[in-house]
C-alpha cells in the first residue's frame, strides 16, 4: 500500500525515489521528467471526494473555479451564474458531458496544498501554487499547449496520458502567455502514463498535452506552479537600483528617439555609457537583499492556532513557525522579522532574544526582560499573532 505523503517532505519527499541533487542539476528549468514508482498517496492532499464537497458546499468565483474541453469549447457561462459565481448544478452537468473541472490556487482553502507549497518555497527560493484538475473518464481538458513557468504534475487517483514535444518556445517570459496557433509543436519526445503516486516534471516552454487514459474513472491530479525569478528580473532590479544614484539614468531620452530615422549612434553611445553605470553603481548586496525581502513579505503569513491561543499567548513559550521563512532587519532604533505578509517590527533591546527565535530556538517573556514586563508579554503576543512563532 502506498504510504501517505508527508506535504512538509519537500522536494526530495516529492521525488522519491529519484535524487534531489540530480534533479536540479539536470532537470531543473532544463529537461522533463517521469518519477515512476514513486509509491505517495497524495489523496492526503486532495481527493475527488473533497472536491465534490467543496462544489456543493462552498462558493467559488470565476477566478477560483473554472471549466475547460479541448472539443468543443467551453465558455464561462456555461457554467458561472450572470453574477460570476460557479453554478454547482451548471459545474456537475458540464462535467458529466467531458469538461475538465479546475480549482487554481487552492492553496489558499486547503491546508495540504498549503504546507506543500510552503516546503517546496523553502527550497527552491520561488513563489509556488497549486492548480487542481479533475477529468472526466476519456476525456481532454486542453489542446497541446505550453505553461509559462515550471510545473509538477502529481497523479492523485486514475491515470493520465502524458505526450512531451520540441520546446520551439525555449525559455518563455511568465507573463507573455500562450497564444494557440502561435507555436506549432515539434515531434513527441516522450510519452507515458502517470499512474497513481508518480510525479513529472515539465519545464515552462514545454508542448505538453494530456487525455484521461480510463475508461470508467475519472483522473485528478495537481499542478504545482513554480513561478522562478529570473535573471532578467534581477537585472532590471539592479538598474532601478542604479538609477537612484546615477542622474544620467533618469535623463530624458532625446526628441529624435522616436523619429522614423533615429540617431542610433548617438543612442547607442548612451546606451553604452547607462550600461556601465548601472556595472559601477549597482549595489549588488542591496538588490539580492530587496529580492529575499520580497519574497518573504510577499508569502501568505500561516496564522492557524493564532486565535485559539489568544487568551494565554503571552505565557506562553514559542519556537518559531515551520516552514516560515524569517529573517531579521535593521530598522532605525527597532529591529524587524522580516516575515511572511510583511515586516514586523520591535524595540532594539528585543534583537538578542529575535535572533535566538530564528535560529531555532525556543523563547518566552523572560527572554524579552529588557523590553520591560509589559512589553515582553506584548512580544510573544505578536510574535503568535503574526504567524511568525508557535507555542512549544
Amino acid at each position: 500500500m502506498a504510504a501517505p505523503f508527508d506535504p512538509a517532505s519537500g522536494l526530495a519527499g516529492l521525488l522519491a525515489p529519484f535524487d534531489q541533487d540530480a534533479f536540479l542539476a539536470r532537470h531543473w528549468d532544463a529537461e522533463p521528467l517521469h518519477v515512476a514508482g514513486g509509491g505517495h498517496d497524495f489523496t492526503g492532499l486532495i481527493s475527488t471526494a473533497r472536491i465534490d464537497a467543496l462544489v456543493a458546499e462552498q462558493v467559488f468565483t470565476g477566478d477560483q473555479l473554472s471549466m475547460a474541453r479541448s472539443e468543443p469549447r467551453l465558455s464561462a457561462d456555461a457554467y458561472l451564474t450572470e453574477s460570476g459565481l460557479a453554478d454547482p448544478g451548471l459545474v456537475a452537468r458540464r462535467y458529466q458531458e467531458g469538461a475538465t473541472l479546475i480549482l487554481p490556487q487552492l492553496h489558499r482553502r486547503e491546508r495540504p496544498l498549503a504546507d506543500l507549497c510552503r516546503a517546496l518555497e523553502a527550497e527552491l527560493g520561488h513563489p509556488v501554487q497549486t492548480n487542481i484538475y479533475l477529468t472526466p473518464p476519456t476525456a481532454q481538458g486542453f489542446q497541446t499547449h505550453y505553461d509559462t513557468h515550471d510545473v509538477f504534475i502529481l497523479q492523485v487517483e486514475g491515470a493520465k496520458r502524458w505526450r512531451l514535444y520540441d520546446a520551439p518556445a525555449g525559455a518563455v517570459f511568465r507573463g507573455e502567455g500562450f497564444e494557440p496557433g502561435a507555436v506549432k509543436a515539434g515531434e513527441i519526445t516522450a510519452e507515458f502514463v502517470l499512474q497513481p503516486g508518480e510525479v513529472a516534471y515539465v519545464p515552462r516552454g514545454l508542448m505538453h498535452d494530456a487525455v484521461n487514459e480510463g475508461a470508467d474513472e475519472a483522473s485528478l491530479h495537481i499542478t504545482v506552479g513554480v513561478l522562478a525569478r529570473t535573471w532578467a528580473d534581477f537585472v532590471l532590479e539592479a538598474v532601478s537600483e542604479a538609477a537612484l544614484k546615477t542622474p544620467s539614468l533618469r535623463a530624458v531620452l532625446p526628441a529624435h528617439v522616436s523619429g522614423a530615422e533615429p540617431d542610433l549612434d548617438a543612442i547607442r553611445a548612451v546606451f553604452d555609457a547607462a550600461i556601465q553605470s548601472v556595472r559601477d553603481q549597482a549595489d549588488l548586496d542591496a538588490v539580492a537583499g530587496l529580492f529575499a525581502d520580497r519574497f518573504v513579505t510577499g508569502r501568505v503569513p500561516d496564522t492557524a492556532g493564532a486565535i485559539l491561543s489568544a487568551a494565554k499567548a503571552a505565557g506562553l513559550t514559542v519556537r518559531r513557525r515551520p516552514l516560515s521563512p524569517l529573517h531579521l532587519a535593521e530598522d532605525g532604533a527597532h529591529v524587524a522579522i522580516v516575515a511572511p505578509g510583511g515586516p514586523v517590527s520591535f524595540d532594539a533591546p528585543a534583537e538578542p532574544a529575535l535572533e535566538r527565535l530564528i535560529a531555532g530556538e525556543a523563547v518566552s517573556a523572560a527572554d524579552f526582560a529588557d523590553l520591560g514586563e509589559e512589553r515582553a508579554r506584548e512580544a510573544i503576543e505578536r510574535l503568535i499573532a503574526f504567524g511568525i512563532a508557535v507555542p512549544v
